[in-house]
């Protein structure tokens, strides 16, 4: 059974949005702006993959 890529996408913007989070010492003078663009991105990836985007052709 081929997954495809979509997992993967999601895991690493998950990742990727907890890292702009604004409680880490590098990312609180962003404020959150980054976490709002991350969410609303990963938001939009997770609803591809669950239409069959990313996935084996």
């Amino acid at each position: 059974m081929a997954v495809g890529y979509g997992p993967i996408i999601v895991v690493l913007v998950f990742l990727a949005l907890i890292a702009v989070m604004p409680i880490w010492p590098f990312s609180r003078q962003w404020g959150y702006r980054p976490s709002i663009v991350f969410g609303i991105i990963l938001t939009l990836i997770a609803v591809f993959v669950a239409i069959g985007g990313f996935g084996p052709a």
